[in-house]
């Protein structure tokens, strides 16, 4: 009996979704932090509302594409990895840091840590489909 995973049929995948946000994110918050020093009229790029948009739907995507993959290949690495950093976004926006330098290393690192999880998920998802004998070469 073998494993059944979703045919890709042209359409990304929910991987491929996470993975776009956090990197969509972390473009944001540079783009903001440049634009706020040449343009101060650009102060609504950096609304509280959208980092917050910006952490909830990576949260979101993130949980339906992790939690379903781990149910099928057992890898706890995605997980810790996507817990890892979105841990350090809400972290991030709870504490209000005020640091520009401080705030763009933890973006970077949140969504380098998060693009992990999405391409080790994908990735241990193939190895799924490609047979039983691939789960032997998994790292825990």
């Amino acid at each position: 009996m073998g494993i059944s995973l979703p045919t890709t049929t042209g359409r990304p995948s929910l991987d491929t979704v996470g993975a776009t946000a956090s990197f969509a994110c972390a473009v944001h918050c540079a783009v903001v932090a440049l634009m706020l020093g040449v343009m101060p009229a650009a102060s609504f790029l950096a609304a509280p509302w959208i980092d917050w948009a910006f952490v909830t739907v990576s949260m979101l995507v993130g949980l339906a594409a992790l939690l379903p993959g781990f149910r099928v290949h057992r890898r706890r690495a995605p997980l810790a990895l996507f817990i890892t950093g979105i841990s350090a976004l809400i972290t991030l926006r709870l504490l209000h840091v005020n640091s520009p330098r401080v705030e763009a290393l933890v973006v970077i690192a949140a969504a380098v840590a998060l693009i992990a999880a999405h391409w080790q998920n994908r990735s241990a998802l193939h190895r799924c489909a490609s047979g039983p004998s691939h789960h032997d070469e998994w790292p825990v």
